[in-house]
């Protein structure tokens, strides 16, 4: 089998803090290459030029303590000065053989300032110090101008992270890559559902789509759902090449993640029964719903209604959610965000939850909600189909915009402690989990495939004749990404 590269620049750029969703995903799947000793594997990055260079020894050991936890953080510390926070992101920054991107400047920044909020004066402040230095260390020489570039090796699988593939498809190279490619695909939600993002972010994102499709040789995609859309849109674009599509779902990861680590030794005590809900505050992740739920149950269930408390990053589009806590202000004794938690301390909130909900309007896979069955926590969930999937057909599900019908549910798992331990039968029972290990298999497999595959039929598979089937036949279109945008306009 072809030597395999895994690319880690999302890992690399997203520093050592905690991950969330995507780069929780590919941190399971490095973590697991790193310890994979089957046969050769090898790790790289690629920069905004869309150059690849493998890692050094130095390098490699850094990723491994950066997937494994064994890095300082910027959490907690509450207690501190704010020069001593600041000091703490500045030493964890000149540590590092790499320069971490803009996530990590705004989560440290957050942690500097002591906050949860990404606006203030304060906030501006830090993340300014913070990209200042940056921009110096940057200054600094490479230490391996040389490195190979697997990308330019004929005989190499390189699996290509997102974060790569955006500066792949920015840096518009029409230079042929001899490697096979393959990438994840974790949503297609920016153009199914553009009102969910920013009309930059939905641009950028069909554009790399394009990329995707043109440039590699698998795609494989968390849920068959998600499979199922980037088919539509890979037939829908009539390009001359489609590549390969499977399914490999994620599983949840957060217990695999914290396995090695201590105990968590200062636990926070909960003053009340609580009810979870772990994702990023934007506005597809349906959080006003749940605020106008528990504004209505307040005063019918009094004391039996637990406190929500909505664990997440602080994201876009959620001016719904601040102004609706404006106009009623009593909502926040029944209501507490909390942002910026270890795993630990997110585990901890899993394990002594009421129940969970999660009412996403859409989704590519799932996480949280897998992470609550991973627990034995009990979940409602809305109806997007990959929802369903994540918790495996087992958990109640509602219609995302059905207030009436979410009353209901919550109503019933606050008052009905025998239906909750009849879900958490239900968990114990007949969920199977996904390991890291066995994503992580499920991958390598596929892509060991890449070298030993015939070229699809893709006249039969997209149902549109004239479609090449040489894997070579892959010219760029500078209409393209414009041809895209213009069938998802209409």
């Amino acid at each position: 089998m072809a030597r395999i590269f895994f690319d880690a620049t999302l890992i690399l750029k997203w520093g050592p803090h905690p991950p969330v969703g995507i780069p929780r995903v590919e941190t399971a799947l490095i973590r697991q290459a790193l310890r994979w000793k089957a046969s050769p594997v090898d790790f790289f990055v690629v920069d905004a030029q869309g150059r690849g260079r493998t890692l050094s020894g130095p390098e490699i050991r850094y990723l491994w303590q950066l997937v494994n936890s064994e890095l300082p953080q910027p959490v907690e510390m509450q207690e501190r000065s704010y020069l001593a926070r600041l000091w703490k992101v500045l030493a964890i920054m000149w540590d590092s053989p790499f320069v971490f991107g803009r996530e990590f400047d705004r989560v440290a920044a957050v942690f500097i300032c002591g906050g949860q909020k990404r606006r203030g004066i304060g906030f501006q402040i830090s993340k300014t110090i913070i990209r200042l230095f940056k921009l110096a260390k940057s200054c600094l020489p490479p230490e391996r101008p040389d490195a190979k570039d697997p990308l330019r090796d004929e005989d190499a699988i390189c699996f290509l992270s997102s974060t790569s593939v955006h500066q792949l498809a920015s840096a518009r190279s029409d230079e042929p890559m001899d490697a096979a490619t393959f990438t994840i695909m974790h949503d297609s939600i920016p153009i199914d559902f553009p009102k969910f993002v920013g009309p930059h972010h939905a641009r950028n994102f069909a554009r790399d789509m394009c990329w995707q499709f043109e440039r590699s040789d698998l795609l494989v995609c968390v849920s068959e759902y998600t499979a199922g859309r980037v088919r539509h849109h890979a037939r829908a674009l009539g390009s001359g090449w489609i590549p390969e599509v499977v399914v490999a779902s994620p599983g949840a990861f957060l217990k695999g993640a914290i396995a090695g680590q201590k105990p968590f030794a200062r636990r926070r005590a909960e003053d009340r029964k609580f009810v979870l809900y772990c994702s990023t505050i934007e506005i597809r992740k349906n959080h006003i719903l749940l605020l106008k739920v528990w504004h209505r149950l307040a005063p019918v269930l009094g004391d039996g209604l637990p406190k929500l408390i909505l664990c997440g990053r602080w994201g876009w589009m959620y001016e719904e959610v601040a102004a609706f806590i404006a106009q009623n202000p009593e909502i926040e004794k029944h209501v507490e965000f909390r942002s910026n938690l270890t795993d630990q301390q997110l585990a901890d909130l899993y394990r002594n939850a009421e129940f969970s909900v999660y009412p996403s309007v859409v989704e590519g896979w799932g996480l949280g909600a897998a992470e609550c069955l991973d627990f034995g926590l009990p979940v409602l969930v809305s109806d997007a189909p990959s929802l369903v999937e994540a918790t495996q057909g087992l958990m109640p599900t509602i219609p995302a915009h059905d207030m009436e019908a979410w009353c209901a549910a919550v109503t019933r798992a606050c008052t009905d402690p025998e239906w909750l331990e009849q879900l958490r039968a239900t968990i114990a029972s007949r969920y199977r989990p996904i390991l890291e290990r066995d994503y992580f298999a499920a991958i390598v497999e596929h892509a060991a495939a890449l070298h030993e595959l015939d070229a699809p039929d893709l006249s039969a598979a997209s149902g549109m004749a004239g479609i090449g089937t040489d894997p070579r036949d892959r010219q760029r279109s500078s209409s393209l990404a414009g041809a895209f945008e213009a069938r998802k306009a209409t």
